[in-house]
């Protein structure tokens, strides 16, 4: 066959790959400059006017051979990783980015110079381009001059190019200054370049991502507390924090084994650096959470995506491509929230991360690169940055769920120390009889009464924030609920089918003389059409819907919810009796030491705590022949002490360091797991002032808790 090539019209290509590749005019001139770091240049000058765009740099020129055989060969690079000349790590790769003059102009000129060559010219109006040498003396480097602008630059445009390049362009190698009519040249800086803790934010995030090991690193450092923190953590854990993750076991995601370890080792090293600070508070929300800082002055950006020292253009910081928003909205729980589970907001979150050309080959640019492709490799990039994220988050949690039991506990003491006030009410005349010390008292708590009136509409916020985030997870349980429960009433209407149908049709073909027959060697010798056991397969199933039907009808009957427990050993009983029904492969040892009277709590206050924990015990050791389950309970006084354990498997090995985190919100171990069972069990006992006390996990499950009765 006769070799052919593809003939491709100047106009076209440069519409292409010029004025539909780069979607915005600041993208365009940014590719420019790369080209001047990878010529190896100190300096790049961008003019710009209404006339005309002219980027001049000092690097390495071309020369006729350059522009002949590199420059005109659409859709080839002869850029490798390192310049080895100054060590620079090359931004080019695919042959595309010189179509960017396209974008800005309809014409578009180069001289440049390359040592010990003579300049070449090079010109294109992107219907026909022509070349030639120059004997002029010109200096080494290269210009671009580029005319019949396609879009009009005021100032305004200036100030948005110059935003987006320090946001853009991380290197200090080259020095970029952008001139604009007759200003005073303005020079280039990444804005990251002099953060300070405690003026542009509180903590610092440090996420270092190890491929060979599949390891996430995750370091804090923060100075977001006043000293006065020392009270309710240690001062080191609440200022500095470090912890190394197995992705492999954290990032549970609908793949096998094997190619979660595929992506994960070959995703390569990468890392993030990410900064938090909180808008302003009003002076005694800050004083209450001991804020050591009110309102830093944080970046106007997000996190950046840089392939080295240069962003990949629209995810400059300008896009939330990480979608932190959308974690906030889907988890909208406050930081002072005792069980949900808090995620930072847009607004107190910015950095960057960073990858390499080679290292992270696999996370690869569009052609245009305004983005990644988001295939499997991006997604296992993504999970990983939002589990960091997600450990500052617990991080800081814990230690504001900390700071809010030690205001509730002073304010119940000063509730105590109060009475000053209430006698005044009952009798206001005694205030002439107190003494100056009395009257002093006396206006301190009228004015912590003024104080707590003005935090009332914070504090109506965030309950409000509470409820709705716990209403929206509970009413989506409810409504699957209530779907099973309309299904049960059906099928109770044909119970007695359920349960009388296989001694039924035994009978029937007992008197029709065939049962016998069916039972013979010749009709059971295939599994699939063995009716008898296909009967008994099916009268299994059968029981095992009666089962359901119980528990289903018996969960919502209203009686349930009015009546308070009299009997805790009673209650648990029945929930025994209702699981062994079901799973016969369960034994239960239980023990409980209690004088029977009223108490502040109903039926299913027990049924929800239990009812979880089991059907917990029973998904993660579906494969085990005997399971032992020992629930033991101690009344004491006001509190509940309750134990619970099983002969399982116990933690999952990622637990193993923080057994605790099994409470949060959609926290799961399974690929099918909904993570809602143990949040649910936490949740019901802060409704009644109770916790979970401790956790552990090496021989089997086992879990101690308490709630007030």
């Amino acid at each position: 066959m006769k070799n052919l090539k593809f003939t491709i019209e100047d106009r076209e290509i440069a519409e292409l790959l010029g004025r539909q590749n780069f979607s915005t005019k600041e993208s365009a001139i940014f590719e420019l400059l790369k080209n001047s770091y990878d010529a190896g240049a100190k300096t790049c000058d961008i003019y710009i006017n209404n006339s005309y765009i002219k980027i001049i740099d000092s690097g390495s020129g071309m020369n006729e051979l350059d522009i002949k055989i590199n420059w005109m060969h659409v859709g080839k690079s002869n850029k490798g990783y390192k310049d080895k000349n100054n060590n620079r790590i090359l931004t080019g790769s695919k042959g595309v980015g010189r179509f960017a003059l396209a974008r800005l102009g309809n014409r578009a000129k180069i001289i440049s110079k390359k040592e010990n060559y003579n300049p070449v010219h090079w010109e294109t109006d992107w219907i026909t381009s022509g070349f030639k040498e120059l004997t002029d003396d010109v200096e080494m480097g290269t210009c671009i001059e580029i005319t019949d602008l396609r879009d009009n630059w005021r100032l305004k445009d200036i100030e948005s190019l110059k935003t987006f390049l320090n946001r853009a362009y991380k290197s200090e190698d080259m020095k970029v200054f952008v001139h604009f009519n007759d200003d005073k040249p303005y020079q280039i800086q990444s804005i990251f370049k002099d953060l300070k803790m405690g003026i542009n934010y509180s903590s610092k995030i440090l996420l270092n991502y190890d491929s060979k090991n599949m390891e996430l690193t995750v370091t804090i450092e923060s100075d977001e507390f006043t000293p006065e923190i020392g009270s309710v953590v240690d001062v080191n854990t609440a200022n500095y924090y470090k912890d190394t993750f197995s992705m492999e076991n954290e990032l549970k995601i609908a793949k096998t084994i094997e190619n979660s370890h595929f992506y994960l080792t070959q995703l390569g090293d990468f890392s993030a650096e990410f900064y938090f600070s909180l808008e302003k508070q009003i002076t005694d929300v800050a004083n209450k959470f001991m804020y050591k800082y009110n309102g830093l002055m944080g970046l106007d950006t997000n996190i950046a995506l840089y392939r080295n020292d240069f962003s990949i253009s629209s995810l400059e910081g300008k896009k939330d491509w990480l979608e932190i928003a959308s974690r906030a909205r889907r988890s909208p729980a406050a930081a002072t929230h005792p069980t949900g589970s808090w995620r930072v907001r847009l607004n107190q979150i910015f950095g960057f991360v960073k990858i390499d050309k080679v290292i992270n080959h696999n996370l690869k640019d569009l052609a245009n690169r305004q983005g990644l492709e988001e295939d499997d490799f991006y997604h296992f990039f993504e999970d990983i940055l939002h589990f960091g994220i997600s450990r500052f988050e617990k991080h800081r949690q814990s230690i504001i769920r900390k700071i809010v039991e030690k205001r509730n506990t002073e304010n119940k003491e000063k509730k105590e120390e109060k009475k000053k006030l209430s006698q005044f009410l009952k009798r206001p005349s005694t205030v002439t009889k107190m003494s100056k010390k009395e009257i002093v008292s006396l206006v301190t708590e009228i004015k912590d009464i003024q104080r707590e009136a003005k935090e009332q509409s914070k504090v109506f916020k965030e309950s409000e924030q509470k409820h709705k985030y716990d209403v929206r997870i509970l009413n989506v349980l409810a409504t699957q609920g209530l779907r099973a429960s309309a299904i049960a009433h059906e099928l109770q209407n044909k119970r007695n089918a359920l349960s009388t149908g296989f001694q039924d049709i035994v009978s029937a073909l007992e008197e029709y003389g065939f049962w016998e027959e069916l039972n013979s060697d010749e009709y059971t010798r295939v599994s699939y059409k063995d009716v008898p056991k296909t009967l008994k397969n099916l009268e299994e199933i059968n029981l095992k819907l009666i089962a359901f039907l119980d528990v289903i009808l018996n969960k919502i009957e209203k009686n349930k919810f009015n009546s308070n427990v009299d009997s805790i050993e009673s209650v648990i009983t029945k929930i025994i009796n209702v699981w062994e029904q079901q799973y016969n492969w369960l034994d239960f040892n239980f023990k409980i030491n209690e004088i029977p009277r009223k108490y502040k709590f109903t039926d299913d206050v027990l049924e929800v705590i239990f009812d979880n924990l089991i059907l917990n015990s029973i998904q993660h050791n579906e494969l085990k022949d005997r399971l032992i389950i020992e629930i033991e309970v101690e009344v004491n006084g006001d509190f509940i002490n309750l134990k619970y354990s099983d002969n399982g498997r116990g933690l999952h090995r990622k637990y193993k360091n923080d057994p605790g985190r099994i409470l949060d919100v959609h926290e799961t171990s399974r690929e099918d797991g909904h993570g809602l069972g143990m949040w649910i069990v936490n949740n019901t006992l802060h409704m009644y002032d109770g916790k979970v006390i401790e956790i552990y996990g090496e021989d089997g499950f086992n879990i101690d808790l308490s709630l007030r009765g």
